[in-house]
C-alpha cells in the first residue's frame, strides 16, 4: 500500500506524520479493497490525459428488457455474481466447481467485485488463469490519486486493469455473454452495460461513490451496481439464461465487528443493502451463498480460504444446480441456514 504513483505528483498520505492524513488514507486503502479484490501484480498506475468516451446509450440496458433461453434441448446456464469487495475470491472458487461439474456457463451478470472475475471467465480466461492473477494481487497499483471534491481515486488504472484481466475483448465480442452492472446515480435505476469497452464497464459497475467518480454515460452518470442490484439476477435471466444461478459473497458473511462510528456505519449499511437485495436473491432457481471472511488485503492465506469458502459452498449446492438444469424446479438457497 505504501507504493504509491509518482506521476500523480501526490504524495501518499502514509509519507506524512499527521494521523489525520494517515485516517484518509486508511480510509481510502480501504474503500479501494472494497471494490477490487484481483490484480496483475506489476501493473503500473495510469493516468489517462483526456476523459474516456461516455458509455453509449445502446451499451446499457435494464431489466425492463427481457430475453430467453434459445436451445430447447439443453437450458442455457447463467451465473449472477454479487459484489463484496476482497469477498470476491470466492467467485473463483464457484467458477472451479462449476469447470470440474462440466457445466458450461453461457451467460455471466456482474457486480462490482463480481463483474471483475466474471468478465475475465467471459473473455475465456481459464479458472486458474485467474486464481494466479488473483494471487499476485498489488492494491496500491490501482490506486490513482486525485485532489478531487468528487472522489479520493481517478479510476483509471482500474478502467486499464480490468481490460488487461479480460484480454483488452470488447464486451460484444467475448466468447461468454457477459454484461456489467451499474446504477444510474440520480435515480438508482440499475442498468446493464454489455457493449463497449470492458474496463469503463467494470469501472462503472465498481465505482464506490466518494472513492471513484461516476462514470459518464447517455442514460446518466453511472456508479456502484451494488447499490440497486447486488447479485444481478434479473439481469442474468433477461440475458437469456434458463437456470440462474446466484452467488452472495456479501450477505452471508460475517458483519464488521467493532463499536466505532465506521464499523457500525459498515453494518447499518450491510443491512439496508441486504433487505433490498433479499427479493431479487430470491428469484433466483439456486442461490449459492459461502461466508467469506477477509479482513487483510495482504494475507494469502485469507485470500486462499476465500476461494475454498466459494469452492465449498458450490460443490454443496451442485446436486440443486444439476436438478435445475435437468428440470427440476425447485429454488433453493446454499448453505442452507441451520
Amino acid at each position: 500500500m505504501h507504493n504509491v504513483t509518482r506521476s500523480a505528483k501526490l504524495r501518499s498520505p502514509y509519507a506524512i506524520g499527521d494521523w489525520r492524513s494517515r485516517l484518509i488514507g486508511v480510509g481510502v486503502a480501504v474503500a479501494v479493497a472494497a471494490a477490487l479484490f484481483a490484480g496483475c501484480g506489476a501493473f503500473r498506475n495510469i493516468i489517462l490525459g483526456d476523459p474516456p468516451a461516455p458509455l453509449s446509450l445502446d451499451s446499457v440496458r435494464s431489466t425492463t428488457s427481457h430475453g430467453t433461453g434459445t436451445n430447447a434441448s439443453a437450458p442455457v446456464v447463467g451465473l449472477a455474481l454479487g459484489g463484496g469487495g476482497l469477498r470476491g475470491y470466492a467467485h473463483i472458487g464457484v467458477l472451479q466447481a462449476f469447470e470440474e461439474a462440466g457445466i458450461d456457463v453461457e451467460v455471466i451478470a456482474g457486480t462490482s467485485a463480481g463483474a471483475v472475475i466474471g468478465a475475465a471467465y467471459a473473455s475465456g480466461r481459464t479458472v486458474e488463469e485467474i486464481k494466479q492473477l488473483a494471487e499476485n494481487l498489488d492494491v496500491s497499483s490501482l490506486i490513482d490519486w486525485r485532489l478531487s471534491t468528487t472522489s479520493f481515486l481517478r479510476g483509471d488504472a482500474l478502467a486499464r486493469w480490468a481490460s488487461d484481466m479480460a484480454r483488452n475483448t470488447p464486451i460484444e465480442k467475448m466468447p461468454r455473454k457477459f454484461g456489467a452492472v451499474a446504477a444510474v446515480l440520480d435515480t438508482g435505476e440499475a442498468v446493464l452495460v454489455e457493449r463497449g469497452d470492458v474496463g469503463m464497464a467494470i469501472r462503472a459497475s465498481a465505482a464506490i461513490p466518494g472513492s471513484m467518480p461516476p462514470v459518464e454515460s447517455t442514460r446518466g452518470p453511472l456508479v456502484d451496481g451494488g447499490i440497486s442490484s447486488l447479485v444481478p439476477v434479473r439481469f442474468a435471466r433477461a440475458m437469456g439464461a434458463d437456470v440462474v444461478i446466484g452467488v452472495d459473497i456479501y450477505c452471508n458473511s460475517p458483519p464488521r465487528s467493532g463499536s466505532t462510528f465506521l464499523a457500525t456505519l459498515a453494518r447499518v449499511s450491510r443491512t439496508q443493502t441486504c433487505l433490498l437485495s433479499s427479493v431479487e436473491m430470491a428469484e433466483a432457481d439456486v442461490l449459492v451463498a459461502p461466508t467469506v471472511g477477509i479482513t487483510d488485503m495482504r494475507s494469502a492465506a485469507q485470500r486462499e480460504a476465500s476461494v475454498l469458502a466459494g469452492y465449498r459452498a458450490a460443490k454443496a449446492a451442485m446436486p440443486a444446480v444439476l436438478d435445475q438444469i435437468s428440470g427440476h424446479a425447485t429454488s433453493t438457497i446454499w448453505p442452507l441456514a441451520p
